[in-house]
């Protein structure tokens, strides 16, 4: 419909969506519109120019890139995520994707430095982001009067 969602308006019990506000793309227009259920869909569109042009010659599977469970692809270096990505076992599905991008940038940690860990590590298990953690929750509190302990603390 050539249009952008605005706003979603809950229903009285703010337990499901009413009305949709959309915004025409073509000449800015805002009208509602009245739903039974609003579905969200990350959808995609593949654009299969980038891969016609390439002078790259990266092994495809029909229509995708052929690769391993670690996004890794035909080139060393290269690596792919999401939809373009097939290997045995995949299961097409966005939570896939996500899997997909965080072991694609692994595998180029990696590359770019080999002696690099090789396992993913969530920020709270890295000293840096852990020290920065720290700095961050001294900010957090501002010492005004004594509680039990001896310290004082708002």
């Amino acid at each position: 419909m050539h249009t952008s969602i605005e706003k979603l308006i809950s229903a009285g019990d703010h337990q499901t969506i009413d009305t949709v506000i959309l915004k025409s793309n073509e000449d800015a227009v805002t009208f509602e519109l009245e739903v039974d259920e609003v579905i969200i869909n990350h959808g995609y569109e593949r654009d299969r120019d980038l891969m016609a042009n390439s002078e790259v010659a990266i092994e495809l599977k029909d229509h995708w890139i052929a690769g391993s469970s670690m996004s890794e692809t035909s080139v060393p270096g290269l690596y792919a995520a999401g939809d373009i990505l097939h290997h045995e076992g995949k299961l097409h599905l966005i939570a896939g994707a996500f899997q997909d991008a965080a072991n694609a940038v692994n595998k180029a940690k990696q590359y770019i430095s080999p002696e690099a860990n090789p396992h993913g590590m969530i920020s709270s298990h890295n000293d840096v982001f852990a020290q920065k953690n720290r700095d961050l929750m001294k900010h957090l509190y501002v010492k005004t009067g004594e509680h039990a302990g001896g310290e004082q603390y708002e």
